[in-house]
């Protein structure tokens, strides 16, 4: 319990301080909010990445510190994407308004509601339902989840807005949208290197 608390207080206390410093100098108006909330969202995307990869990782790479460090990478995401979403309702009180709307806010709302979820089953909770179930819990809220930060990494590069159209713009999405396509695959392969090294009897 106590090393999972310094993990989440140290992703939120990462984020936070980044937060912090992009407010202290762009403002908190509407164009410094929606950047720390882009900030921070990338922050608690690297660590979902972890969590969602980096068994996968550690397989193909041979980088063994990252074995079974999947349960803190994951309530390191949860506990640094509580900055992002704080970002988002103060978005919405600088604007007078819910950012989002409509199918979009329930799609990520969705996103929301499998993150802490997922956090609050890690807690003891996977005895409770069994192993069985907390893997198709797993994979599929960690699937929906990567699918939402793709949603938000992979169309400003594939469609972006006319005054998007440079370089600035692709370097600040492109490496996420590289390692939403990344993470699967990385499953995958090692996934099918794991079934090749089980010895047939």
């Amino acid at each position: 319990m106590q090393k999972s608390a310094i993990w989440m207080g140290s992703a939120f206390g990462i984020a936070l301080a980044i937060s912090v410093a992009v407010l202290a100098l762009q403002g908190a108006g509407n164009s410094g909010t929606r950047l720390a909330l882009e900030i921070a969202a990338r922050w608690s995307f690297l660590l979902f990445f972890l969590a969602y990869a980096r068994g996968a990782i550690a397989n193909l790479f041979s980088i063994e510190q990252l074995a079974g460090r999947g349960r803190e990478f994951g309530l390191a995401f949860a506990a640094a994407h509580l900055v992002h979403v704080g970002l988002v309702i103060w978005l919405g009180i600088t604007l007078g308004r819910v950012p989002l709307s409509g199918g979009l806010l329930l799609f990520f709302l969705v996103a929301l509601f499998a993150t802490y979820l997922l956090a609050g089953f890690s807690f003891g909770g996977v005895k409770t339902i069994g192993p069985t179930a907390w893997r198709w819990i797993r994979f599929l809220g960690m699937n929906y989840i990567l699918i939402a930060f793709a949603r938000d990494f992979v169309l400003p590069v594939l469609h972006p807005k006319p005054s998007q159209i440079n370089l600035g713009h692709y370097l600040f999405y492109a490496p996420f949208m590289v390692l939403c396509f990344a993470a699967p695959l990385l499953t995958m392969l090692a996934s099918r290197r794991s079934r090749e090294q089980v010895p047939i009897a």
